[in-house]
């Protein structure tokens, strides 16, 4: 579609050209189609100068100028289009022309209507052309950029790869020697003794385990400690070359040689000194485990030496530890873990009478523990430390004296449990059986001796009272003689009986003052054996009458009327006295006792029973212990014998015969 002049002239300024052409139609051409219009016909170089031949993309020019363009290169690859009639020369400018440059269009005249059409075309195409152009320089512009910065990318990825191999070398090589630091930083910690923290270390630091790359090859290793530290004075191996000593803790050294020919570098002993310092504190710590160890094995043998049974129980008053004493060939997991009463007393429940059950059942045994100030407990405001009680065992016949302390502490720090929980109470058992049984014949010695002088005194008042009963009652009978009267044979009979009841009074009278006589008042002489024991039998009847018990005494020979033997009257009484009270259980009743004397050559024999005896009865040992005493003091001896076999002192048994041997004339020691 054509242009008009117009919008030409306001889209192609400077951009197209008519040259050489003076005309007014050429003129008129250049105004309508907006372009520049230069009337020179003789283009030099000169006349082109005030022509922007560069900025031209459309030049119109005469058919007749055409051999004259072709001879200025700077209108070379330009938009020609020739203006001029269609006639023979034209043809043959044209033709000529074309072999030198293309023509973009012909038109015969500035008028004619392809003009402009032809003009906008050239325009448009010389745009495009350049636009092209423009576009194909931009293209090799930037392929040129992006080939150098490839090029540049290249280099910088090949460098990064080389720092990154090389990062990746360094990495590795760390590695292997962190792995190398950490087995020998770990096989110093794990290590028991001094010893092997050097074979462990020697072996890790081998070069037969490690190359140079990981760790310091090492060819020996050496912890001292004072003087040994000085290698000068005292070599410590003989291919001792190149020696990197470390300073460790209680004066000691660390010691890292190899062959004279590999000097310890500073990366060497960068690698080391952490080695160093680990093996210091492996040290101490062996030292203190060494030192704790030491006061374990004092500490249990002290523990274990304590003759008495010692548990020490947690606040669930469970056994956490026991002593040698306690566990009676037990293993400790037999009764660890137990409650006291099961691993003391081998009790299904808790022993009776025990404070310290009492207060655990009540509450009152937690409250104790929370208000604990300074190791001792504080119950109300008082301070409660060392509690002592008595726990008596009735099936076995035993007293046991209980010492109870708290002990508020750490059993994981102190190592007395295995369990981990805290010990509070260390229990301390003694034997109290023979102290109560003791205590109780001292009471029962000071009872008699109380009773022996109130006895002694009643008997010496009640002497003079019967001595004149018996006296009226005989001067009855003498003066009775001489009267004669009725009913005088009752009377006699009567006085006869109030004469031998009064006799019978003042022979308990004399028997009373015989026992009450005190032991250190007695001496030795020769007495009648039989005299003692029917002394004996007579005072225990007085306390088995009301229970129905009474004694029988035969003699063998039958004919025996004295049995001489050197001792204390009193003594011996008393000690056939106690065998005779052990023998009588408390469930006998009615039963007559059997005694007999057998004289034999320099020997006499008290043979006393056999007596029945109940799984519910039990014998005082106490009194067997003190009549055995006492025999063997008069160089006698005392056999007991049970059911099944022959008696044995400590046991719980029951007994049921017991003889006596004394010797004949046997004078007692001073």
């Amino acid at each position: 579609m054509p242009t008009s002049s117009g919008d030409m002239a306001s889209t192609a300024v400077s951009s197209i050209a008519i040259l050489g052409d003076d005309s007014h139609e050429a003129k008129v051409a250049a105004e309508s189609i907006g372009a520049a219009h230069f009337p020179f016909q003789n283009l030099t170089t000169e006349n082109l100068k005030p022509v922007r031949v560069a900025n031209l993309d459309v030049v119109i020019l005469p058919v007749t100028m055409l051999s004259v363009k072709s001879s200025h290169q700077d209108l070379m690859n330009k938009k020609i289009i020739a203006v001029g009639p269609y006639d023979d020369a034209s043809a043959e400018a044209v033709l000529q022309y074309m072999q030198v440059d293309s023509l973009f269009a012909w038109v015969d005249s500035y008028a004619t209507e392809d003009f402009q059409h032809h003009v906008m075309a050239a325009l448009d195409q010389a745009r495009e052309v350049k636009q092209a152009t423009e576009s194909l320089a931009m293209f090799f512009e930037h392929n040129q950029t992006l080939q150098r910065l490839s090029e540049e990318l290249e280099q910088r990825i090949e460098q990064r790869r080389t720092e990154l191999n090389d990062s990746t070398w360094r990495l590795q090589q760390s590695q292997r020697k962190s792995e190398v630091m950490h087995r020998a930083l770990n096989a110093v910690h794990i290590s028991q003794s001094i010893p092997e923290i050097e074979r462990q270390l020697l072996q890790i630091l081998s070069p037969q385990n490690a190359t140079s790359s990981e760790a310091p090859q090492i060819d020996w290793v050496r912890i001292t400690f004072s003087s040994q530290s000085r290698l000068d004075a005292a070599p410590m191996d003989k291919r001792a070359g190149t020696v990197y000593s470390v300073a460790t803790d209680d004066n000691g050294h660390i010691h890292f040689g190899r062959s004279p020919d590999r000097p310890f570098r500073s990366d060497d002993r960068g690698f080391l000194n952490p080695i160093a310092e680990a093996v210091t504190l492996a040290v101490t710590r062996l030292r203190s485990l060494e030192r704790m160890e030491q006061i374990k094995h004092e500490w249990e043998e002290t523990f274990n030496a304590i003759t008495h049974p010692v548990a020490v129980l947690d606040e669930n008053l469970r056994l956490v530890r026991g002593n040698r004493a306690l566990l009676k060939g037990r293993a400790p997991e037999q009764v660890v873990g137990r409650p006291c009463f099961e691993a003391v007393f081998g009790r299904s429940s808790a022993c009776i009478g025990c404070p310290v059950m009492a207060d655990f059942t009540s509450g009152r045994f937690r409250q104790r523990r929370r208000s604990n100030l300074g190791g001792a407990q504080t119950i109300g405001g008082t301070v409660a430390r060392t509690a002592q009680f008595r726990i008596d065992d009735q099936l076995k016949a035993q007293t046991s004296e209980v010492s109870s302390r708290p002990l508020n502490i750490d059993s994981a720090a102190s190592g007395l449990g295995e369990r981990g929980d805290d010990a509070i109470l260390v229990h301390l058992y003694r034997d109290a059986t023979t102290t109560v049984q003791f205590e109780k014949r001292i009471v029962e010695s000071s009872k008699m001796a109380e009773l022996g002088t109130i006895g002694s005194s009643i008997a010496h008042q009640l002497n003079n009272p019967i001595g004149g009963m018996l006296s009226h009652i005989q001067l009855l009978l003498m003066d009775l003689v001489t009267l004669n009267f009725e009913g005088k044979a009752e009377l006699e009979v009567e006085l006869r009986e109030m004469e031998n009841g009064t006799r019978r009074c003042a022979e308990i009278v004399r028997d009373l003052l015989g026992f009450s006589r005190r032991a250190d008042e007695d001496e030795a002489h020769e007495h009648d054996l039989i005299e003692i024991v029917r002394q004996a039998m007579k005072i225990t009847e007085l306390q088995t009458r009301s229970k129905g018990i009474r004694f029988k005494l035969d003699l063998e020979p039958s004919n025996l009327e004295e049995a001489p033997i050197q001792g204390r009257f009193n003594l011996l009484a008393q000690a056939v006295r106690a065998i005779l009270l052990t023998l009588m259980s408390g469930s006998l009743r009615d039963f007559l006792i059997n005694l007999k004397i057998v004289k034999s050559s320099g020997e006499l024999t008290v043979i006393i029973g056999p007596v029945p005896t109940s799984s519910h009865d039990r014998s005082d040992h106490l009194d067997l212990t003190v009549a055995r005493q006492i025999l063997l003091e008069h160089g006698g001896r005392l056999e007991l014998e049970t059911a099944s076999n022959q008696f044995e002192m400590g046991k719980e048994q029951l007994v049921q015969r017991a003889i006596l041997s004394l010797p004949l004339t046997k004078v007692l020691g001073p």
